[in-house]
Parts: structure tokens; C-alpha cells; sequence
């Protein structure tokens, strides 16, 4: 009996230590080489994202290529057995010639059992100097240079095959890694198809500052990069440009810049700035081209760094000011809650709200609401919420935000309402100050209709510690035909992707709205370029992806269990959608 009790303590101790070995811990990355990119699936990938992986396997794919074809058994059967050993893979197309369709449908053809990273401009492929199809890269996790570079094996040649290979590069790289060894970085020249390089067709033009480039800026950067703005430096000149590019290369490449987060494919939105991969590929190569300055003016010297008109809107009817916030230099800062009286001494039709922030380098977003909400919802089966269902405005990002509502529609403020500025706010390194005010415009007389917004909301979120893919479903029967005009989709600091979508009642799903890339620091409201209409008997569904993990960089803690909460370091899962009704 004793021995009995001491062979299950010694048991459990040693189930304690491997507990403890296999705990996650923080990985040193300092997230250079940071390759970003979207797969054909509509996925979004970061590397840095998978540096708890022994290594990164690149498989480099084109559509129509046989010997790409015929390797796939060989890849597929690779990856079965070095996925469970730690190994994260994917497919590589750097082809001009493949789209997000075609590649799909290759995929689907040939049954990949990996993602495939879409490079049609061949970001990627200028870094790692890909120029032949069927060649594997392997990745090192943390710094992203190539440990090893070839062919997966020898069993391919043109036009010719064996059986069996007698040469397993890369099985035999990836088994040296298991053993903590530095593989052979290139045993053998890759057989493959060759990839047209748009860097060889392009070898003639030459990028210049004032022509190629600056309008690029003008256009997607500086809203945020100048004086007032939330970026941390201002885009004023060339010189000031250059100085930044090696740090623009960065951000650019890893796609933590420009930070519309939204996947471009997917709907269209009129207040969306997006830069075109097109673009992002000049930029990148201007600078490894060594800054050409160019003749002529420079477009950024003309630009205002700060603010010329006051409101957008014109004169609000009715201006409300915050009390003075006080924002310290460095830590996590709950969300800062005001109540502003109107003063109203009868029911007025709201038009339009602007929201201008007083200090854009710490204002994050900010959501303004009303205390007079509805109790019962006109278009579901359950009363409405507040902050949830009576949203009057937000602004996010540090932008001075405006809306007003489509359609000579508008909200109704009761006498004696009062408005509830909810403000969230990220330190700059200094104590900074805000007073954010708040524009209101009024109808004349009543709207041809009331503008509302309904928010899908979960409450039960229960996020393990170091879960990676933990996914959340909410959704909103409606009961009645409405018109969509626009999506905000909201997470916290977890929170990795998040889609919206609607169900009609004969049970076709479209998807109206996806931010594969979903980042707390970058929030905004998408506006629906076409207003929907939506049938009643429709679900409106909006589904989340959450990392509660030390590969999320903003994480505040990847050992604790989440749940739903109001402030950022707990979590939330919810869209504003904001309609009119149509019947």
C-alpha cells in the first residue's frame, strides 16, 4: 500500500513538471522581417504571429504548374508529420498572373491542406528573392531569416519522376531542427516553374519622390501623421520622410501601417481608405531604390498640419463640451465616462453629430449616446439597451468624426435628455490634457424617418488562459424590413478577427463585413458606399476570433481567463448597425 502511494506521488510530480515545461511563456521578437499577408480563404497572417513555432515552412505555389502538382503529395505528407512536432506551414503564390478566385479554385482542385499567402505584388518575393515555383523555405520563428532553402526532395525533374525519392531535403531539414541543429541552408536547385518578376519589368521605371510618392502619402498618411494628428510624428518633407523610411519599410511589410484593418475584397465602403498593395509595392521599392528626391514641388510641404476648419459640419446648433480630462504618460487607462447636459426644454429631431476631439494624440475613440432610450426595440423581439441600441455617434482613431444621419432621417432627443460621452484614451509618453466637445445639429421640423442603430451583443464570453482561436457567435433576429447604412464592429484588447454577415430567410449567408486583422488600436465605422436592404425574417450575425496569447503583442495578460466586461482588458463581442425602417 505504501509503495502504491508512492509511486502515484512521484506520478503526480512528475506530471506537474511536464505541466510547468509546457506552460506558454513570453518569446523574444523584436518583429523585424515581420511578413504579412492575406491567404485565398480571406485568413490574415503575420509570422511574428507563429514564433512559437520550431520553424515557418513557405511551399512556393502557382496555379497550373506540374510540378507543383505532383509535389503535393510529398508536401502534404510533411506536413502530417512535422505539424504535431511544432512546425507551422503554408503555400507561398507569388504569381502576377493568379487571383484570390483562381487560387481558390486550384486549392480547392487539388485539395491544399494549408493556407496559401496571396503576393500577386510580390512584397514577400522581393524579400526572399523567390524566382521558381516548388521551392521550400524554411523560416527561422523569431527572426525570420531562411535557415534553409531547395526543393522538397528529388523524386521531381522536368518531364521526368521516380517512384520514390532518394533525396529528402527538406524531411531531413526539418528532422535537424528537431534535434535544435542548424540544417544545411541549399542542398539542391529547385525544379519548378518559373516566377515573372515585376521587379525585371519594372527595371526601367524609375520612382521618384515628388512624382511617385508623396501623392501616396498625401492620400493615405498624413490625415494621421501631422502636427494634430494621432501618429507620433508628422509626414512634412522629403527630408523628414527619409529619415523615417527604414521604419516605414517595417510597417509597411508586416501591414501594421496603414491601419485599415478591413480585407479590401470584401464590400464597399465610402469612408475606407485603403492603400492598394500596388502602392505599398512603390513606396517599398523607392526606398530600396535609395530615395530618389526627385524635381519639382513637394506635395507634403503644402499640406496643413493642423486643423483650418473648426466643425466640418458648419455651426452646430448646440455645442457641449467634456470636463477636462487629465491623461497620464504611461499605463492602461479605463474608460473615461461624462454626462453632458443639453438643457433641452422640448423634444428635438437630432440631424447630424460631429465630435471633435481637443488632443488626437491621446484620443482613441470615443462613443456618444443618449440617456433616453426606448425600452421596448421596434424591430426585435427584446427590449433595447443602452449604449448598445441608442447610439447617437462615434469617432474613432483620433478623427474628428461627423454623422449625419441618410435620408432625412434623424434620432429623437426627449426634453430633458442628456448625452453620455464614453472616451477611451492611450497614453503618449507625456501627461497630456483633453476637451473633446460635442457638435449637435437639429432638424427644422420632424424627419420622414427615425434612424436607429441595433447592436448583436455577448454577454457570456469565457476566454481560457492561452487560447489562440476561441470563437464567439451573436446575432439579432429582426422582425421587420430595414435599410443597412453602416457597420462598427467592436472588440477589446483579444480580440484577433471579426466578421459581420447576414442570414435572409431562405438561408443564404453573405458577408458584408470582415477585419481579419482586428486590432483594439484600430477602430472605425464602416460606411456602406450602397445602403442594404435587408428582409424581415433576417439575422444579422457577427462573429469574433480571439488570442488570449503571448503571440498577441497588446495582450494585457495571456495567463488569466477573460470574460465579458465593459473596460479593454476584459472582452466584448459586438457590431453597431445602424438602419432605417422600411415598411
Amino acid at each position: 500500500m505504501l509503495s502504491i502511494k508512492k509511486h502515484l506521488f512521484f506520478l503526480f510530480i512528475i506530471t506537474l513538471i511536464i505541466s510547468c515545461n509546457n506552460t506558454p511563456k513570453p518569446i523574444a521578437d523584436n518583429r523585424q522581417n515581420d511578413y504579412a499577408l492575406y491567404d485565398a480563404d480571406g485568413g490574415f497572417h503575420r509570422l511574428s504571429s507563429y514564433n512559437n513555432s520550431k520553424a515557418i515552412v513557405l511551399f512556393v505555389q502557382g496555379n497550373g504548374c506540374p510540378i507543383v502538382r505532383n509535389a503535393l503529395t510529398d508536401f502534404h505528407a510533411i506536413v502530417n508529420d512535422f505539424s504535431e512536432k511544432g512546425f507551422t506551414f503554408f503555400m507561398l503564390n507569388s504569381n502576377i498572373q493568379d487571383s484570390k478566385e483562381t487560387v481558390k479554385k486550384e486549392a480547392s482542385e487539388f485539395n491544399f491542406k494549408v493556407p496559401v499567402l496571396l503576393d500577386k505584388y510580390q512584397l514577400i518575393a522581393e524579400e526572399l528573392d523567390i524566382t521558381i515555383t516548388a521551392e521550400a523555405i524554411i523560416l527561422h520563428p523569431t527572426t525570420r531569416e531562411i535557415l534553409y532553402r531547395g526543393p522538397i526532395n528529388n523524386r521531381l525533374d522536368y518531364e521526368a519522376q521516380k517512384t520514390k525519392p532518394t533525396e529528402t531535403h527538406l524531411r531531413d531539414a526539418l528532422s535537424t531542427i528537431v534535434k535544435k541543429r542548424t540544417p544545411v541552408s541549399q542542398q539542391e536547385v529547385t525544379r519548378g516553374c518559373k516566377v515573372t518578376r515585376l521587379s525585371e519589368l519594372e527595371k526601367d521605371k524609375k520612382l521618384t519622390y515628388t512624382k511617385d510618392i508623396a501623392p501616396i502619402l498625401a492620400k493615405n498618411c498624413v490625415q494621421c501623421h501631422r502636427d494634430d494628428g494621432i501618429a507620433p510624428w508628422s509626414m512634412k518633407d522629403y527630408q523628414t520622410v527619409a529619415g523615417w523610411s527604414a521604419m516605414i519599410k517595417e510597417v509597411l511589410l508586416s501591414r501594421r501601417m496603414p491601419p485599415t484593418k478591413l480585407d479590401p475584397t470584401i464590400g464597399e465602403f465610402s469612408n475606407v481608405n485603403i492603400l492598394p498593395d500596388s502602392n505599398r509595392r512603390k513606396i517599398i521599392n523607392w526606398i530600396d531604390a535609395g530615395l530618389d528626391p526627385g524635381i519639382g514641388k513637394d506635395t507634403l510641404t503644402s499640406i496643413a498640419q493642423k486643423d483650418t476648419i473648426e466643425w466640418q459640419g458648419g455651426t452646430p446648433d448646440k455645442i457641449v463640451s467634456i470636463k477636462e480630462e487629465t491623461i497620464p504618460a504611461s499605463e492602461l487607462i479605463p474608460y473615461r465616462v461624462q454626462e453632458l447636459a443639453l438643457d433641452l426644454e422640448m423634444d428635438l429631431w437630432l440631424k447630424g453629430i460631429e465630435i471633435k476631439t481637443d488632443n488626437k494624440k491621446v484620443v482613441h475613440h470615443v462613443v456618444v449616446t443618449s440617456t433616453s432610450t426606448p425600452k421596448s426595440n421596434p424591430i426585435l423581439n427584446r427590449e433595447s439597451r443602452q449604449w448598445l441600441d441608442d447610439l447617437l455617434g462615434v469617432s474613432g482613431d483620433g478623427q474628428n468624426d461627423i454623422t449625419f444621419y441618410p435620408n432625412n432621417s434623424g434620432k429623437l432627443l426627449k426634453k430633458g435628455d442628456k448625452i453620455i460621452v464614453q472616451i477611451h484614451y492611450t497614453p503618449s509618453g507625456k501627461i497630456e490634457k483633453d476637451k473633446t466637445k460635442i457638435g449637435l445639429y437639429y432638424h427644422d421640423s420632424i424627419p420622414s424617418k427615425e434612424h436607429y442603430v441595433i447592436t448583436p451583443f455577448d454577454t457570456k464570453i469565457e476566454i481560457l488562459p492561452h487560447a489562440q482561436n476561441h470563437k464567439e457567435i451573436v446575432y439579432d433576429s429582426i422582425k421587420k424590413n430595414i435599410k443597412l447604412y453602416s457597420i462598427f464592429p467592436h472588440m477589446h484588447y483579444r480580440g484577433s478577427s471579426i466578421s459581420t454577415y447576414v442570414m435572409y430567410p431562405n438561408g443564404i449567408k453573405k458577408i458584408l463585413l470582415s477585419v481579419p486583422d482586428y486590432n483594439f488600436n484600430w477602430q472605425q465605422n464602416y460606411i456602406l458606399k450602397e445602403p442594404l436592404d435587408i428582409p424581415a425574417g433576417s439575422k444579422l450575425i457577427v462573429e469574433g476570433v480571439y488570442d488570449n496569447t503571448y503571440q498577441n503583442p497588446i495582450n494585457p495578460d495571456p495567463t488569466s481567463s477573460v470574460s465579458y466586461g465593459r473596460q479593454s482588458y476584459d472582452e466584448m463581442l459586438c457590431a453597431f448597425f445602424s438602419y432605417t425602417i422600411t415598411e
